[in-house]
């Protein structure tokens, strides 16, 4: 249990590091101090800028993937125990 644990926790990890990836670069092609302009969620203003700016689109895709297997593992993992 405690592997499955981990692994979710990796995941969620993962997703964090993406989204802060993407965040990141979204604050450097605006040139402005915020952070979390926007939504939580939405991606969409760093998938249009994404091909002026050079960017791929594969963080943004692949987001949605670890959080919700993350968030899965360490459910089943706490209930499991």
């Amino acid at each position: 249990m405690v592997f499955i644990l981990a692994a979710g926790l990796v995941c969620v990890g993962v997703f964090a590091a993406l989204d802060t990836l993407v965040r990141l670069r979204l604050k450097g092609a605006r040139g402005d101090a915020s952070f979390f302009r926007g939504g939580t969620l939405d991606y969409s203003e760093y998938l249009q800028l994404r091909r002026q700016h050079g960017w791929s689109s594969w963080p943004v895709y692949l987001m949605p993937v670890f959080l919700i297997s993350g968030i899965g593992l360490v459910v089943w993992a706490l209930f499991r125990a």
